[in-house]
């Protein structure tokens, strides 16, 4: 499955404090990282599935991501509800988030966001 994954203007990933909560799309899935510097590599820190929008405004209240610095997000809708479960458990294992829950479903393949 092929998702497209959202880029800011001028193709840049979008700080994860500055995106508005109401701009994603209904459902489907994000992913939130830290970006690295030349001496660390790049963290993802959380895989978010289903109602995005309310997952997403979730995550920038919880302590644990406004403390943080230096986070990006990007999301990608889907459409089909019974495959995002799957989208889900396909990236989970793919990007080893730090935070989340394991999804338990068969993995569909997806490309993920840095393959956009």
């Amino acid at each position: 499955m092929q998702l497209t994954w959202f880029k800011g203007a001028g193709g840049e990933w979008p700080a994860f404090e500055a995106v508005d909560p109401n701009q994603l799309d209904q459902h489907g899935v994000f992913v939130v990282w830290r970006n690295g510097s030349t001496a660390k590599v790049s963290t993802v820190l959380y895989v978010g599935h289903g109602p995005i929008r309310q997952e997403f405004a979730r995550c920038q209240r919880d302590p644990v991501f406004r403390e943080s610095r230096d986070l990006y997000v990007t999301w990608a809708k889907i459409d089909n509800f019974e495959t995002i479960d799957s989208v889900a458990a396909y990236l989970y294992q793919k990007l080893r988030p730090l935070w989340g829950e394991i999804v338990l479903v068969p993995p569909l393949t997806v490309n993920p966001p840095w393959a956009a």
